[in-house]
């Protein structure tokens, strides 16, 4: 009888060690495979780990003046904007932009503005120069309806000089205030990030 207690507790005894020999062998099979899965799945060394050594953050701040141009459909105007900015990129600049306003035909929709051409910064000398379309709506403050509040999506699209294939992306606020019923002068700020690809020459 105690041999037969003696066998089962051996056996027991096994069962449980052979148990957790697995379950260790299980973690670190576990821990291993893991180890495996991030070492296959980290880039390869200089690849992408962050921003591209091309990519610079952009930051503008502006004071322009702006104007609507009627149409023929009373709900779509012309826009014109011209001013001066300084760019983190490229100190001084003058800035010009092209764009298309559509004013909302039915309840609920907001002010549209497109660029009809692509809005440009060029630096004082003239050597430089960048380039990006704008899709932006604009809200009339309630304390005032003189005043506007613009916001735009920016996508830079090439320029002049060493932004010539510059891509990449921005936001710009804008505060606008009318001065007549169709003109009117306005502040700006933009920040994002402009990418240079290497030249290919």
């Amino acid at each position: 009888m105690n041999n037969k207690f003696d066998e089962l507790t051996k056996s027991l005894a096994q069962s449980v060690t052979r148990r957790a020999a697995l379950k260790k062998f299980g973690v670190g099979l576990a821990g291993a495979t893991m180890a495996c899965f991030l070492t296959i799945s980290r880039s390869p060394a200089g690849a992408d780990d962050g921003p591209s050594a091309n990519a610079a953050a952009i930051r503008v701040t502006t004071g322009n003046t702006f104007a609507l141009v009627p149409t023929s459909d009373p709900n779509i105007f012309g826009h014109p904007v011209d001013g001066v900015a300084q760019v983190s990129l490229m100190g001084n600049c003058h800035f010009h932009g092209e764009a298309t306003i559509y004013l909302p035909t039915s309840a609920g929709q907001p002010i549209r503005i497109l660029s009809s051409s692509p809005w440009t910064l060029t630096s004082s000398d003239g050597a430089n120069s960048l380039k990006f379309d704008t899709e932006g709506t604009a809200t009339f403050d309630p304390a005032n309806s003189l005043f506007a509040n613009l916001t735009y999506k920016v996508t830079f699209v090439g320029g002049t000089g060493k932004f010539a294939r510059a891509r990449g992306t921005g936001t710009m606020e804008v505060t606008a205030e009318f001065t007549s019923p169709l003109d009117g002068l306005a502040n700006w700020t933009m920040k994002g990030v402009v990418i240079n690809p290497p030249s290919d020459n």
